[in-house]
């Protein structure tokens, strides 16, 4: 029968688990991607540096990433559903907050510890779970998960200026806050536990930490966080600059997320017939040309065109990292071991738009900071192209491993 498998691994419950993981990452991502886009005005009103403004950003991300080890970790053992609620309660709670702080130093308790526990209470839980209901099509599952980030960046981003320009500020993030908790609630009640949850063992990921795989691909995460962070963060400021308007420039953010879908997707589709770690470094090499159109962008077309093939390249590294991680280590333990490696977006984040932004207000201009996101991105791929021989050395350490090759010969 079509739909005999309604409720195991590869089931129809695991399509609904997916679209729940989808929601979870458009709207955690959708929202905080959009800081650039309030940039300008909360520089305006609250009267603050760019370097300053930065570190907010910096704050929410760093706290997003170094608590997820602790969520994932959670969400494996008990089951997502409380862990995104609570991530909801946060999102609602911290930016309505936001929309009413009277100085610049609240805004890292608000936005900064709110939005950012409400990202570690949601991504990483989520999509791990999706890891959980799948074998057979695990790869494309959470490529299609995945793809919620740059489906949320493409909507929130556009639609953020415009709230901007209609009530100012404060209203739109209040109101980002209010849509965004409420559609969180509905994913989580949508992320049902997996099948073998029951049946995993207790897995140490501590011997998995300390190999060279592990190493590499933390050390590829951390650069290519940087370059991507420098972009989101002041590719609308760099347009205004040259004359854009604000939902011009915004828009360029919307290009970033919807073309991340094309690499997030693409990347997952294609890998079993180029193979996975293949299009990995591809996404990589791709992140990197891209950022020769911004440096000789001086002129808005230009600049959409950089957006869209950056996001191709940032979606495809994003969408193929949690299939890349489980055929190196397998996923039981998968949710803790994303959430470690995820924190290497924490540290690109809190090195990389702070001195962005130093040098910005130092020189007054945006012309280095596009030399700065290039060279980030030219050592991620330096350090993630040794990855696919380290392969089946490492992939012996899981109590679970993935043969990813025989799954694509056998079931693609």
């Amino acid at each position: 029968m079509a739909f005999e498998n309604r409720s195991g691994i590869d089931s129809v419950q695991g399509w609904v688990v997916v679209f729940a993981a989808f929601l979870a990452a458009f709207v955690v991502f959708g929202v905080s991607y959009t800081f650039g886009i309030f940039l300008k005005p909360i520089e305006e009103e609250l009267h603050v540096t760019h370097a300053a403004l930065s570190t907010v950003f910096s704050t929410m991300t760093v706290i997003s990433f170094f608590l997820s080890p602790f969520t994932g970790r959670i969400a494996d053992r008990h089951g997502p559903r409380s862990v995104v609620a609570c991530g909801a309660v946060l999102m609602c709670a911290g930016l309505v907050a936001t929309a009413r702080v009277p100085s610049f130093p609240l805004l890292f308790l608000t936005y900064g510890v709110g939005l950012g526990g409400a990202v570690a209470c949601t991504y990483i839980p989520a999509i791990a779970t999706v890891g959980g209901w799948f074998k057979v099509r695990r790869v494309i599952a959470l490529g299609v998960a995945v793809s919620g980030i740059g489906c949320g960046t493409l909507l929130a981003a556009p639609v953020s200026a415009m709230l901007i320009e209609r009530y100012g500020w404060r209203p739109a993030i209040e109101i980002l806050g209010w849509v965004g908790g409420g559609l969180m609630v509905v994913s989580a009640l949508l992320l049902f536990r997996p099948p073998v949850l029951e049946e995993k063992a207790k897995v140490a990921i501590g011997p998995k930490l300390r190999t060279r795989a592990f190493a590499l691909l933390y050390g590829s995460f951390f650069l290519k966080g940087i370059a991507v962070y420098v972009a989101l963060v002041f590719i609308p400021a760099y347009a205004m600059d040259l004359g854009a308007t604000r939902v011009a420039a915004a828009s360029l953010v919307g290009y970033i997320g919807a073309s991340s879908v094309v690499g997030r997707l693409g990347g997952s589709m294609l890998a079993p017939r180029f193979g996975l770690f293949n299009m990995y470094k591809l996404a990589f090499a791709i992140l990197f040309v891209s950022y020769f159109l911004w440096i000789t962008g001086h002129v808005y077309p230009t600049l959409v065109i950089f957006s869209l093939i950056m996001g191709v390249g940032y979606g495809g590294v994003a969408g193929m990292a949690p299939a890349v991680t489980a055929s190196l280590f397998g996923v039981q333990g998968l949710g803790q071991l994303l959430g470690v490696l995820f924190t290497a977006l924490g540290m690109a984040c809190l090195v990389g738009p702070p001195i962005a932004g130093l040098v910005i207000d130092y020189s007054h201009t945006y012309h280095s900071t596009p030399f700065y996101a290039a060279a980030a991105a030219a050592l991620a791929l330096i350090v993630a192209i040794p990855l696919h021989k380290l392969e089946p050395e490492t992939a012996t350490l899981s109590s679970q491993p993935i043969e990813v090759s025989m799954l694509y010969r056998h079931h693609w």
